[in-house]
């Protein structure tokens, strides 16, 4: 029985790997990690970690490329390093990205990142006010790669900002994120 039982998770695992490279399949995968923040033109932050958290569509359009679209909660931001003020900007992002299976499970990917922005408040000691000249809309440029290991994935990307965070500025978001989750393959 203990035979037959191992024989059927090993087939099981094999199964689910190879499904997700075939052309034509889909796949979901929930995610969960941390990011690490910064802002791109100022010596004086240091990144602020926060969480992140979603949700990805895959679709192979070949045996090595794939079209994946998300949906994450993003926290990013920075601290400012003289006044010990942490701006907490919060986002819903949505990762466009291809990845390019450059070997089995591992894949390199790049696109673009809208985000809709869903709080930003500066915090302190004495201070815990809303910025009100934050834009609501961010945009950024995702590069990364990511392994696949029987449907466990591991997941690291760079967002590169676009936009300026601010009207009247020039401070754009940067963020290093790491997550962990698991693919299903429908």
């Amino acid at each position: 029985m203990k035979k037959l039982l191992f024989l059927a998770v090993i087939l099981m695992a094999t199964t689910n790997v190879f499904a997700q490279r075939e052309a034509g399949s889909f796949s979901i995968q929930p995610r969960i990690g941390f990011s690490a923040a910064d802002f791109d033109c100022t010596a004086d932050t240091k990144a602020r970690v926060g969480l992140v958290a979603g949700v990805e569509y895959e679709y192979m359009m070949t045996n090595k490329l794939a079209f994946a679209a998300g949906l994450n909660y993003s926290q990013q931001g920075a601290e400012m390093k003289a006044t010990d003020y942490t701006w907490k900007l919060d986002y819903l992002t949505i990762p466009l990205t291809a990845n390019y299976y450059v070997w089995k499970g591992l894949a390199l990917k790049a696109g673009l990142q809208p985000g809709i922005k869903v709080n930003a408040k500066l915090d302190g000691k004495n201070v815990n006010a809303d910025l009100e000249n934050v834009k609501s809309f961010d945009l950024a440029i995702p590069v990364g790669l990511s392994y696949d290991f029987n449907g466990f994935v591991i997941d690291a990307r760079y967002n590169l900002g676009l936009l300026e965070i601010a009207k009247d500025s020039d401070i754009k978001n940067l963020a290093f994120q790491l997550t962990f989750g698991y693919k299903f393959t429908l």
